[in-house]
C-alpha cells in the first residue's frame, strides 16, 4: 500500500510552556522517526483563544525542531490571508534553508473571525488566495518581478529556498473552489481534522478529475488528511480513555460551525458529540480498527498521506507516546506489507 504517515501535533498547551512541550515532543519525534513516519506538522491559530491547540507562529515552532529531527516539516495549515505575501515567501524560504529542503507548505484561507482580528479585508478573498499562490510559486522559482491585481514585487528572493521551485504547496479547503485551486496552483489537496470521510472522498474525486482535465496524471495525486487518532490495546479502552479529549476537540470545531453532518448541517456541541460524528472524523480504537480505517481512506478515497493528530486537548504525554508506538509497531508494518 503506497501511503505515507506524519504526526500532526498540537503545539499549544494550557499546562506546559512551549519550550517544555517542545522538549517532550522531541522524544515523540525520535520514536516516530524510528518507526518510519515521514513528517511532522503544525497548524496555525489565527483567532483569540486560550484553549490548547495550534499556535499563531507554526513556522517558528518548526524551525525550532529542524535540528532535532530528520522528519519532513510542514504546516497543516498556514492561513495565507493573515500574512503579507512577501513576508511569508521569505520566512518559508528561510525555513527551507534551515531544514535542508525538508519543508512543505500546507495552505488555507482562514476564517472570517481571524481575518477580522488581523485587519484583513474579506472582499475578493478567493481571487486574493489564488494570486498569493501564484506569487509564491513565481518568487520561489527565481522570478525577478511579479505584478498582479493585489501583489506587486520587484527583485529576487534572497535567500531562495533549497527545493527547486520552492517547497510543495498543499492547498486545503472543503468547497469546490478549494480543489480547483489545488489542481491549478498547488501540488496536492489537504483535508482538515474536521472534514468527514464522505467529504474527503468527494473532494478526492473532484481533485483527480481536475488534474486529468489539465493533462496531469491523477494516479499521482497527492491527497493528504489530518485524523484525530487515539490508540489503546482494545477498542473499549481507547474509547473510554479518549472520550474527554476527542470530545473537547470536536466541541472547539463545533462552536465555530465547522462540524457538519453528511448533508452539510452544522452540529451543535453536546455530550453525545462523539456518537453524533461517529468514526468519520477520527481513528479511536485498537490497532486492528485503525488499520481497517486507514485501508478505507486509501482504497475508497485515494488518500496518499495521513497525518495523525495524536496530542489534542492537553492529553497526557504517555498516551501520545502509546499511540505512536502502537501505530509504529502494529499498524504501519501491516500497511507496508499490504
Amino acid at each position: 500500500m503506497n501511503i505515507k504517515f506524519g504526526l500532526a501535533l498540537d503545539f499549544w498547551s494550557t499546562t506546559k510552556s512551549l519550550n517544555h512541550l517542545l522538549d517532550d515532543y522531541v522524544r515523540i519525534l525520535e520514536i516516530a522517526e524510528s518507526y518510519g513516519f515521514d513528517s511532522v506538522w503544525a497548524g496555525e491559530q489565527g483567532r483569540l483563544s486560550s484553549k490548547p491547540g495550534h499556535v499563531p507562529s507554526p513556522l517558528l515552532v518548526l524551525a525550532s525542531l529542524a535540528k532535532n529531527t530528520q522528519l519532513r516539516l510542514g504546516t497543516g495549515v498556514t492561513l495565507l490571508m493573515l500574512w503579507h505575501p512577501l513576508r511569508l515567501a521569505h520566512d518559508v524560504a528561510v525555513l527551507d534553508q534551515i531544514s535542508g529542503g525538508r519543508f512543505t507548505l500546507g495552505a488555507g484561507v482562514g476564517n472570517a473571525e481571524a481575518m477580522k482580528r488581523y485587519g484583513v479585508s474579506t472582499e475578493e478573498i478567493a481571487a486574493r488566495m489564488d494570486e498569493v499562490l501564484l506569487f509564491l510559486k513565481s518568487v520561489w522559482s527565481g522570478e525577478e518581478e511579479f505584478e498582479g491585481k493585489y501583489i506587486t514585487v520587484k527583485g529576487q528572493l534572497c535567500p531562495p529556498p533549497i527545493q527547486l521551485g520552492g517547497p510543495p504547496i498543499w492547498v486545503a479547503g472543503r468547497i469546490a473552489r478549494s480543489v480547483e485551486r489545488a489542481a491549478k496552483f498547488g501540488d496536492g489537496w489537504y483535508g482538515a481534522t474536521n472534514h468527514p470521510f464522505d467529504l474527503i472522498e468527494k473532494q478526492s474525486i473532484r481533485y483527480r478529475e481536475l488534474l486529468s482535465q489539465q493533462g496531469k496524471d491523477p494516479a499521482n495525486a497527492t491527497i493528504v488528511i489530518n485524523r484525530t487518532t487515539f490508540l489503546a490495546e482494545t477498542d473499549k479502552q481507547a474509547r473510554r480513555e479518549s472520550e474527554p479529549y476527542v470530545t473537547k476537540l470536536l466541541h472547539s470545531y463545533s462552536k465555530l460551525g465547522l462540524i457538519r453532518d453528511s448533508h452539510g448541517v452544522s452540529l451543535q456541541p453536546g455530550p453525545k458529540m462523539l456518537e453524533a460524528v461517529g468514526d468519520s472524523m477520527y481513528f479511536v480504537g485498537g490497532p486492528d480498527r485503525c488499520f481497517e480505517s486507514i485501508c478505507k481512506y486509501h482504497e475508497q478515497a485515494g488518500v496518499s498521506q495521513i497525518n495523525f493528530r495524536v496530542s489534542m486537548a492537553d492529553m497526557p504525554l504517555e498516551w501520545v507516546e502509546r499511540t505512536v508506538v502502537l501505530l509504529g509497531e502494529e499498524v504501519l508494518p501491516r500497511i507496508k506489507m499490504s
